[in-house]
């Protein structure tokens, strides 16, 4: 099974006809537009998919937040332009982080079953945004409070001094 699979495999987990997006209607679109953001090329063909405007009303997740977080995270762990690996980390880390506590903390569970990805994207360092959302979400999820910071320091990894807090 290919990378690819594992963001499949996990779209297919969910029953996505039964939940409420924040167009109104049912959930039932979002695998299709998950596969297209998969496969952007750039991130502004990413972004230009709304699939926030999706998931969230503002910053209120809605029913398909913490399904999307897996989905997301799947995604992650296959070839993926730049631009669409941005904005997937850009999109984990509003589910995340939003005025929703109950949700957010919901997602943040979900995420820090990956932690490692969020690493494995500071590592890469494929470029300064992917780094910084990467460091912006282990900020939230990483129940180690020293570890980003001492990964920081250790001057293996890009990480500017901003983006760990320090």
């Amino acid at each position: 099974m290919n990378a690819g699979e594992l963001m499949k495999a996990e779209l297919d987990r969910y029953d996505w006809a039964a939940l409420r997006c924040a167009c109104e209607h049912s959930a039932a679109h979002l695998p299709g537009d998950f596969l297209l953001l998969a496969a952007a090329k750039k991130r502004e063909d990413a972004w230009a998919l709304g699939l926030e405007n999706h998931l969230m009303i503002q910053s209120f997740p809605q029913e398909p937040a913490v399904p999307a977080v897996s989905v997301l995270m799947a995604a992650l762990t296959q070839e993926l332009s730049v631009g669409a690996r941005t904005e997937i980390l850009d999109l984990i880390l509003r589910l995340i982080y939003n005025d929703d506590e109950e949700v957010s903390e919901a997602c943040q569970q979900t995420a820090r079953q990956g932690l490692w990805l969020f690493y494995a994207e500071i590592a890469a360092a494929r470029g300064p945004d992917t780094v910084a959302y990467a460091c912006d979400i282990l900020k939230i999820i990483e129940p180690d409070r020293t570890r980003l910071s001492d990964y920081g320091a250790s001057g293996r990894f890009d990480v500017r001094p901003s983006w760990i807090g320090s």
